[in-house]
């Protein structure tokens, strides 16, 4: 089992600097859930940061990558508008590798077929030997086979098929017992990717570490799937500050007796809770200015902070100004420990420019909130930490 505390250096036995990669085939499971728009990538977050272990594995010697990603929630059925094509040109443009992705067909022992012929026509390559070009290929979306959400053992061994070694580097998916997240893993040596053990170690240090006053700022949907996570967090962090939705329905679960009870609301939390203490217009769809100020001088004064989830519906400019003010008082707290996670929080701080100055920013929403509250994740378990 790897040691969080001291993860991702050279003296570690499974980091993958240490691992013999010369001339193998690598399956390398990425996260490229990235917004798009007009068949263009509109924020390649996701893609940035697999890009260190796609190139150093490159670099180790590997022979081939084969990249496996879903994208949205087709839920098992072919959709064209959710193909993989417009993230596909988006790393070629990034990374400066040629990646091949084969048209999808149902068959997916078909399709696997398809790809390993498809390494034939690649120009440069020797099927005979192992001397030839470096190779990246990448499945389709892996969603639009319904096996891969079943964790399907037989679509989990055509993944693993002529495969030497499984790198996970997809963290953000990794809180699902998905056949390309876990299945593969009980295949074939398993591994994490440089930014997922990064994550994890991160995540670790600035959930447990000692820094007072903290605080958690938790924003989205679903109060009753996120009070597991509200409280992991109230554990360690002396306030936890909800606004967007998650506000309005902890405010209405809230008088709720019997549903207070049911939930297990106990004091020795919900007294940490910071309620927002107005909206912005009838339909509450941004916290008002006073309680987006309120928030941020308890952030300015924190000396950890955990963040995740906008403060309300921010990709209208109009209501925006709530999470615009937190993100920045966040952003000015230099001295504090940060650790800020989900899409929708990375795509406003990209808007806003300040993706860069607001301490680690992981690549999962739901992911990070669940290793938080449960302490592991079933993608991190196989990988033995």
């Amino acid at each position: 089992m790897a040691n969080l505390q001291s993860f991702r250096n050279s003296q570690d036995s499974v980091a993958l600097e240490n691992l013999d990669l010369k001339n193998k085939n690598i399956l390398a499971r990425v996260d490229y859930n990235c917004p798009v728009g007009n068949l263009k990538v509109l924020n390649n977050f996701r893609i940035r940061e697999s890009l260190k272990t796609l190139e150093n594995l490159k670099e180790a010697g590997a022979r081939k990558i084969t990249l496996v990603t879903h994208f949205e929630r087709p839920e098992g059925k072919y959709d064209s508008s959710l193909s993989l094509e417009p993230i596909r040109r988006e790393l070629e443009n990034l990374w400066g590798e040629k990646v091949t992705c084969p048209e999808y067909t149902p068959d997916f022992n078909q399709y696997a077929k398809q790809l390993r012929d498809s390494t034939f026509h690649v120009s440069g390559f020797s099927p005979s030997g192992r001397t030839g070009k470096f190779q990246v290929f990448m499945w389709e979306n892996i969603r639009f086979w319904a096996e891969e959400e079943k964790n399907d053992s037989d679509f989990a061994r055509t993944l693993a098929q002529n495969q030497d070694i499984f790198i996970n580097e997809a963290f953000s998916a990794s809180h699902r017992e998905h056949a390309s997240v876990v299945g593969v893993a009980r295949l074939l040596p398993a591994y994490a990717g440089w930014r997922l053990a990064e994550e994890a170690r991160m995540i670790y240090q600035l959930t447990n570490g000692e820094a007072v006053p903290s605080v958690a700022i938790v924003g989205g949907a679903k109060i009753e799937t996120k009070i597991p996570v509200l409280k992991a967090l109230a554990k360690n962090y002396d306030q936890i500050i909800l606004g967007g939705k998650i506000a309005i329905e902890y405010e209405e679960l809230r008088i709720k007796n019997e549903e207070l009870r049911k939930n297990n609301f106990s004091p020795n939390w919900t007294e940490k809770v910071v309620l927002p203490t107005g909206y912005l217009g009838e339909e509450k769809f941004d916290i008002s200015r006073e309680s987006a100020e309120s928030f941020a001088q308890i952030i300015r004064k924190a000396k950890k902070i955990i963040w995740n989830g906008p403060m309300g519906q921010f990709e209208k400019e109009e209501y925006r100004q709530g999470s615009e003010i937190v993100a920045r008082a966040v952003a000015e707290n230099k001295d504090a420990l940060r650790l800020i996670g989900g899409g929708d929080t990375v795509e406003l701080l990209e808007q806003l420019g300040l993706q860069n100055q607001v301490g680690f920013v992981s690549t999962g929403g739901g992911a990070m909130l669940e290793y938080i509250a449960n302490g592991t994740l079933p993608g991190l378990e196989e990988l033995e930490y």
